[in-house]
């Protein structure tokens, strides 16, 4: 196809041609030609400019040329068959020495502008902006050095794209230290093919869209006050809600009249796997101008959404239900804290009062189901999940994630959309990719029993833990102060959830198969099974079946990888945010804190802000007890175990080693009478 591509653009009349208007004359496929054309650009036989419209660069004024460093320290360029002439780049191009490039050759001046890198790195890195030899260039390690303009500072560090543009100035130590944990694991930046098809992305659905969706079996829900309650910082909403009395409408963006199958943009998400949240940012799987674009339910914004729509009885019970592809207009975006207010204190926001009967059939909607679960065996655990408290960039504040009963209706609701999917996945024998999670070794459990026991809580160990077991030791202590280091501690003696192409159940929510749809924005999984639906309802099971069965056990293996490594970089992302808060508190700041972990050196303290820290101790005078939850001094016998409430104070904040030192204010007092006492022995 590269010389029929080549051919065309060669005829007088298509020196300059579009996209479409190529796919038109050759008749191609869109996926492979998008691909063929990054293969020549690459080569430097064509060139997009910036209308988007594709020329051979023979017949063009560019020039394709090979960048060094001259004898005199400066960058120049090679170009073939003429000469070398002096580099010129504006403040936005980075290049590389030895990086081929196209220029716009200055006859009169000799100076040649740089127009495009075209083989630079294919992934994007962290680099620091350095003198070398009088010029500035990016030094990163294991990369060769690259030429920029000195209107960049020195020793500031810059995210670097694969055509060795600097694409972010990065202005503090959290920034460094996370997109460079990112830049190795994940692509920070789009291929120029990728931004091509998504430029052909549209903006709003038109009159023309609408028509469509509604001829192809769609309904029209606008007239219903249907809702988005999320965080206020939510950006992508792909679940909406609607309740009256009788009916229960969970609405979720239809990415899949977006999206089309076997694109580039559906191949970059499959790679990614999921998004990736951190403070005050967000790595989607779905590029923004899709995810907070035109399949995110905005409000008095229409959009396309995958509903199911539940028949309620008098008393609010799910009675039937049926599935539909419908046309939404959301009246408003919701946000967990107001309807908190409303829902737990009866105070009705400014601008929600026409929302508090839809709000009121949510919740005991919601509640209806969680009794069902609760009844079944479903468990919950507090979570140490936190909140930052932004102004500007600036972190001013850490809130634990409050557990309202706004967030707690919509957790409900997603899990009835997800149940009620799985249920039809099952009942057909249509593939998808489940979310299993085993039953807890009974080692573990007996581990967290132990803890438990010696908090005094007399918990008789089983022979075998069944979900409602672990549902009560959970009650027996949900009240308490170390509720949240208790319950880390349940968590970590669970099995960790999969994704699997074989269905084995979720133990902790007790279900036979649970499957997951209802964030396609988000999570890979929920795209995969969208699509597997779809494809059922369309076509039939047994064409589903066919065309998904083989593909089913890589992406679900894909989904459990990503989802591993989202976790690990959002962990230590909000590690590094705590560390740099701290870094601005005042040393000698006291908190009331509780222990949360010891070993042989140190004892673990969560404060009140749901940031970590640890009062290092000496192993010559310490020694781990044997159940691993106390540490005792050798000296004169105290002992400090998991669970305890301890008074510490702020020593320390070490960015480098990513540690926050603390000392134990008794402890303190203590050492320093006795270093009084010693001293007075010498005299």
């Amino acid at each position: 196809m590269g010389n029929k591509i080549i051919n065309l653009l060669s005829i007088k009349s298509n020196v300059c041609m579009k996209f479409d208007d190529i796919r038109e004359k050759l008749n191609a496929d869109k996926s492979e030609l998008e691909g063929v054309l990054t293969a020549l650009e690459k080569k430097g036989i064509i060139y997009q400019n910036k209308s988007g419209k594709y020329s051979l660069v023979s017949r063009t004024s560019l020039k394709n040329g090979v960048v060094y460093m001259s004898k005199k320290n400066r960058p120049v360029v090679n170009i073939d068959g003429i000469g070398s002439f002096d580099l010129f780049f504006d403040k936005n191009n980075s290049v590389q020495n030895n990086s081929r490039v196209l220029v716009d050759l200055n006859t009169n001046t000799g100076i040649a502008t740089v127009v495009k890198v075209l083989n630079g790195h294919n992934n994007t890195f962290i680099g620091e902006i350095v003198n070398s030899d009088g010029r500035l260039v990016i030094r990163s390690k294991g990369r060769e050095d690259i030429i920029v303009n000195k209107e960049y500072p020195e020793g500031i560090n810059v995210v670097v794209d694969s055509n060795n543009k600097i694409v972010e100035v990065l202005d503090s130590d959290y920034e460094v230290k996370i997109k460079g944990l990112l830049s190795k694991r994940v692509p920070l930046t789009y291929s120029d093919a990728y931004l091509r098809e998504l430029s052909r992305v549209r903006e709003v659905h038109s009159n023309r869209d609408i028509k469509k969706y509604l001829d192809d079996g769609a309904i029209d829900l606008r007239g219903k006050d249907i809702v988005t309650i999320d965080s206020d910082d939510t950006k992508d909403f792909d679940d909406a809600v609607y309740a009256d009395d009788n009916t229960l409408i969970i609405a979720i963006a239809d990415l899949l009249e977006v999206v089309e199958e076997g694109s580039l943009i559906e191949k970059d998400a499959i790679k990614r796997g999921t998004s990736i949240y951190y403070p005050g940012n967000v790595i989607p799987m779905f590029h923004k101008k899709i995810s907070n674009g035109i399949c995110s339910i905005n409000p008095n914004t229409i959009r396309f959404a995958n509903s199911i729509i539940y028949r309620l009885d008098e008393n609010h019970n799910v009675i039937g239900y049926s599935f539909k592809k419908s046309i939404i207009n959301s009246r408003g975006k919701l946000t967990y804290d107001k309807v908190n207010e409303y829902l737990e204190k009866g105070n009705i926001v400014k601008g929600y009062d026409k929302f508090t009967d839809n709000l009121d059939n949510l919740y005991e909607t919601a509640m209806k189901v969680k009794k069902g679960m609760l009844e079944k065996g479903f468990l919950m655990f507090s979570s140490d999940e936190v909140k930052f408290v932004f102004e500007d960039k600036n972190v001013t504040g850490i809130k634990g994630r409050y557990q309202g009963k706004a967030e707690e209706l919509i957790e409900f609701l997603m899990i009835l959309y997800n149940m009620t999917k799985t249920d039809y996945m099952v009942r057909h024998n249509l593939p998808f990719i489940a979310r299993n999670h085993d039953a807890p070794s009974k080692k573990k459990i007996d581990n967290w029993i132990n803890l438990l026991n010696q908090r005094g809580y007399n918990i008789d160990k089983s022979k075998e833990y069944t979900v409602e077991e672990i549902r009560k030791i959970l009650d027996s202590y949900s009240d308490s102060k170390e509720k949240q280091v208790l319950d880390k501690r349940g968590i970590l003696s669970e099995s960790k959830a999969v994704y699997s192409a074989i269905s084995k159940g979720h133990f902790a929510m007790n279900f036979e198969n649970y499957g997951t749809f209802s964030s396609p924005i988000r999570r890979l999984s929920d795209y995969i099974n969208t699509r597997i639906f779809d494809d059922a309802k369309k076509y039939g099971d047994d064409y589903a079946i066919n065309k998904w069965a083989p593909k089913v056990d890589r992406l679900a293996k894909i989904c459990t990888d990503t989802e591993a490594l989202a976790d690990q970089i959002e962990r230590k992302a909000y590690e590094l945010k705590k560390l740099e808060y701290m870094s601005n508190i005042e040393l000698g700041t006291i908190y009331n804190g509780i222990v949360s972990g010891v070993s042989n050196c140190y004892i673990k303290v969560l404060l009140p802000n749901n940031v970590y820290g640890k009062i290092f101790v000496g192993k010559k005078n310490h020694e781990l007890s044997s159940d691993g939850f106390s540490l005792i001094n050798k000296i004169n016998g105290d002992r400090i175990s998991v669970g305890d409430s301890i008074t510490v104070s702020l020593s320390k904040v070490d960015m480098d080693r990513e540690e926050i030192y603390l000392l134990n204010v008794p402890c303190r007092r203590e050492n320093y009478e006795e270093k009084k006492k010693k001293k007075a022995k010498k005299r």
